[in-house]
């Protein structure tokens, strides 16, 4: 029942969220663009303090509460500077819940923080591919390392606040390890680097099928109508940003690797 429940989640939730995200941009469509943003901050900080008055007494009793602590407000800032600089608009910040609920049920399903940290994060590349490829491949210039890093935030928030109920997590066994992070990690490097030899992807603009960033940006910044200025994260920029942030996570969701299958 809790695959049924992740499948349909992801494929209900998270592959069409760029559709909800423009049908909800229409139920405001009468107001200027300040004031639509100010209501969807306004919205995102009340569910914050929600969970935050949801989790506090479980923080509290944790034997790990300091370190646990130490990750909320580390990525607290992290959000608040992906937020700022990062976004075009605020209903962005919806990433941060679809992901956050969808590393929860990945969680559900294999009972172990970092692998389902890495794997909601997989499903993020997948879908940005798909947006960026498939559904959209001529109306973005780029693809969008922005959105990885808020899915990849997102996901990390929804396992710490999981993790203040002291729901442990099983031994990682060598199974869980290989089929949830080595091998996912191996084929995708594998496909990645064979389609870069084979012609079929580039990085910057060049004469190939697939291409990740159409347009170089000038500068750090870059501004659309009506003045509205965030950074273009660039893909070895973005690369750098998501080892590091698995690197830190690493710390906290990590567990102890033993032969056992379950």
């Amino acid at each position: 029942m809790t695959m049924i429940i992740s499948m349909a989640y992801f494929a209900l939730v998270i592959l069409p969220h760029e559709w909800v995200g423009v049908n909800i941009t229409r139920v405001f469509s009468g107001m200027t663009r300040d004031h639509y943003n100010l209501i969807v901050l306004a919205i995102f900080i009340a569910v914050a303090l929600a969970l935050g008055v949801i989790v506090y007494k479980n923080l509290i009793a944790h034997p790990s509460r300091h370190l646990l602590l130490g990750y909320l407000i580390f990525t607290s800032l992290c959000i608040v500077a992906v937020s700022r600089y990062l976004f075009v608009i605020n209903i962005e910040c919806v990433h941060y819940i679809q992901y956050g609920i969808g590393a929860i049920l990945i969680f559900s399903l294999l009972e172990h923080y970092f692998v389902a940290l890495f794997i909601t994060f997989f499903i993020g590349v997948l879908d940005e591919g798909y947006q960026y490829f498939y559904l959209s491949p001529d109306r973005t210039n780029y693809y969008d390392f922005n959105d990885i890093i808020t899915n990849l935030l997102g996901a990390a928030v929804g396992l710490l606040l999981l993790k203040t109920y002291q729901i442990r997590q099983k031994s990682t066994s060598w199974k869980i390890m290989m089929g949830g992070f080595v091998f996912p990690l191996v084929l995708f490097t594998s496909l990645f680097i064979g389609m870069i030899q084979t012609n079929r992807l580039a990085i910057y603009p060049t004469d190939v099928p697939y291409v990740l960033v159409k347009k170089v940006q000038d500068g750090i910044w870059t501004t659309v109508p009506p003045d509205v200025t965030f950074h273009v994260v660039q893909p070895l920029e973005g690369l750098a940003a998501i080892i590091g942030l698995f690197a830190i996570y690493y710390f906290c969701f990590r567990d102890r690797i033993t032969m056992q299958s379950d």
